[in-house]
């Protein structure tokens, strides 16, 4: 009987892989700044529909983690997937702002949706199994499936699009569908994992206890703002650099090339992360990341403008967006050697809120920067990258509370 329900459990990892990839073929990002401009989207108003996405990401994000740790993560997956076909529908034929809001919504759910409790469902599944060490390896190959597909998908879309006309759009747009559909089928097959808990334990309420955990260790607030607003930072960069780029001279061929090659290398460096991240400098590779990031970005900005050529600054982007994928399985890791299981969505989701929190701040500023001069946002994600360097470092030689 437990020899059969472990081999049921063992298929998770696989199709949980399948799930984040196939949600993430997003063959429209390649252009997707390029696309809500032709819809008649300006640059400014692309940072608002970013701001309405964290709002409502903000709102639901702990319903959506303490509905996964009442009721359980297969549903709440389940759930999400279902939000990502609506957006992906309402996108083929929207066209003005609010529109665009609607369905910058459903996506937005999507993400609280599944924030923290994909992780929770990889590690509460190696844990069943009796590999609760084996969970860094696990989240390393799940976070790889975000590359997967985007070590070519970026290629495909930019020669689909190469004349950035609407039909092309619409194409790309039944592309991301059908793989979102493809993803529904594997979210159905997923068998939940155990994550009881006493009756003690769940009198004190899973959200309060995942609160009163991040209030008694300081080193979580210092990665949750540090992972926060290096994200923010890059993201910024994002939203304007199809534009950027294309107003320097690059084509869009270029830009579908940067992305697969970023994505190749930010999928064999997940697959292989155990190579790389050892138990005792979790803390060391997120702070080196992070500052990385940060020397990277200095560099960037320097060369917008006193040097703007346009192959050094796509190098510079792509080596950002790397960095910036290989944080996020340390991240994961580091929450959960944090959490219990009962509330582990909980206490990642909580993560997330507090970067909710500070969406709408970041981005706004980047919209009425944006209109201003298109620089400006670069110079915007440096000064976040240079707080988090200063005065958010994860403290060293610590694991788990203990010195090493």
């Amino acid at each position: 009987m437990v020899e059969n329900i472990n081999k049921k459990l063992e298929k998770n990892f696989g199709r949980m892989f399948w799930i984040q990839a196939f949600l993430n073929l997003k063959v429209l990002n390649v252009i997707s700044v390029l696309f809500y401009l032709h819809r008649g989207i300006s640059l400014s108003q692309i940072f608002y529909l970013s701001v309405i996405w964290g709002v409502a990401s903000l709102l639901f994000e702990i319903p959506s983690s303490y509905m996964a740790d009442r009721w359980g993560r297969k549903k709440t997956l389940l759930f999400g997937v279902a939000l990502t076909l609506v957006h992906w529908i309402l996108y083929l034929f929207a066209d003005n702002f609010i529109i665009f809001a609607i369905a910058i919504i459903f996506a937005s759910l999507q993400s609280a949706s599944f924030s923290g409790t994909d992780d929770a469902l990889i590690y509460d599944t190696n844990k069943q199994l009796g590999r609760k060490k084996g969970s860094l390896v696990s989240l390393g190959k799940y976070y790889s499936a975000r590359s997967f597909f985007k070590i070519f998908a970026p290629l495909i879309g930019a020669f689909i699009a190469k004349d950035l006309l609407e039909w092309q759009f619409i194409i790309i747009i039944l592309l991301d569908v059908v793989a979102t559909v493809v993803a529904l089928v594997f979210t159905f097959s997923l068998v939940e994992p155990n994550h009881h808990v006493d009756v003690e334990e769940m009198e004190a309420g899973v959200i309060k206890d995942a609160w009163n955990l991040i209030k008694s260790d300081w080193s979580i607030i210092r990665a949750m703002i540090s992972r926060a607003l290096i994200f923010l930072a890059m993201f910024v960069i994002w939203r304007i650099h199809q534009k950027f780029f294309i107003d320097i001279g690059l084509s869009v061929l270029w830009l579908g090339i940067s992305w697969s090659i970023i994505h190749l290398l930010g999928f064999i460096y997940n697959q292989n992360i155990k190579k790389f991240v050892s138990h005792k400098l979790l803390n060391e590779k997120i702070n080196l990341l992070n500052i990385s990031i940060t020397i990277t970005l200095s560099i960037l900005v320097l060369s917008v403008v006193l040097l703007p050529n346009k192959f050094i600054l796509l190098f510079l982007y792509s080596l950002m967006a790397f960095l910036e994928l290989a944080r996020w399985p340390l991240y994961s890791e580091f929450y959960n050697r944090k959490s219990k299981s009962f509330n582990r969505a909980t206490t990642l989701s909580l993560s997330n809120f507090i970067k909710g929190i500070m969406d709408p701040i970041v981005l706004v500023t980047a919209a009425v920067l944006v209109t201003k001069n298109i620089t400006y946002p670069f110079v915007l994600s440096l000064l976040l990258a240079l707080v988090v360097v200063l005065f958010f470092r994860l403290p060293v030689g610590i694991i788990d509370g203990k010195k090493v």
